[in-house]
């Protein structure tokens, strides 16, 4: 055997040990994440194409956190929770510019990693969607938004998501959290 025909098999056992890899990291996380959703969550879908700005119609409200980093949208009968356009956007020029960049691995290599940032870059902007009919109060207490659930207990929509190493639920202002808790007050008021 050559030299070059070896150095090739190794980078086509090394492109498939990634391929691996990956597959078996995005089962772990679909698993882990599949046993963190509450009971009252399990109603919670996931939606990839969030409304614009432009398309919140008349009570519906979008909030930021401090640093722009996530948002909280009420739309019609539904809350969203995820990262905001400001970070979508950084995210996604991040991975482009690591694509333009990457060449390890050879060709397979290369193309296996786009195909990941790729899934990634179409992936990020994915909100979770719960159904404000199970929301039964929501409040700001110490810092931090409360939802208290239809069934009786009490969640945090972000789970405990930290962004820039703080609790996402404690990044929102107590302006911003009163403005979205007025709306699902007289969102649900109204029906």
């Amino acid at each position: 055997m050559t030299s070059s025909s070896t150095s090739s098999s190794r980078r086509f056992v090394a492109a498939l040990a990634r391929v691996g890899l990956v597959v078996l990291g995005g089962v772990i996380v679909v698993g882990y994440i599949a046993h963190r959703i509450p009971k009252h969550g399990r109603r919670m879908r996931v939606q990839t194409e969030v409304p614009p700005v432009d398309s919140l119609g008349p009570g519906d409200v979008r909030v930021y956190n401090a640093d722009s980093s996530v948002d909280m949208i009420l739309q019609g009968e539904k809350v969203l929770v995820g990262l905001s356009p400001k970070t979508i956007a950084k995210v996604r020029q991040e991975l482009d510019t690591s694509n333009a960049k990457d060449t390890s691995g050879g060709a397979f290599g290369a193309s296996i990693s786009q195909l990941v940032k790729k899934t990634v870059a179409n992936a990020i902007g994915t909100h979770v969607v719960y159904p404000l009919a199970d929301i039964r109060d929501v409040r700001y207490d110490n810092g931090r938004l409360v939802f208290d659930w239809t069934d009786g207990g009490q969640h945090q929509l972000f789970g405990k998501m930290n962004v820039n190493g703080r609790d996402v639920s404690n990044t929102f202002r107590s302006d911003e959290a009163q403005r979205f808790i007025d709306a699902v007050h007289a969102r649900k008021s109204a029906r």
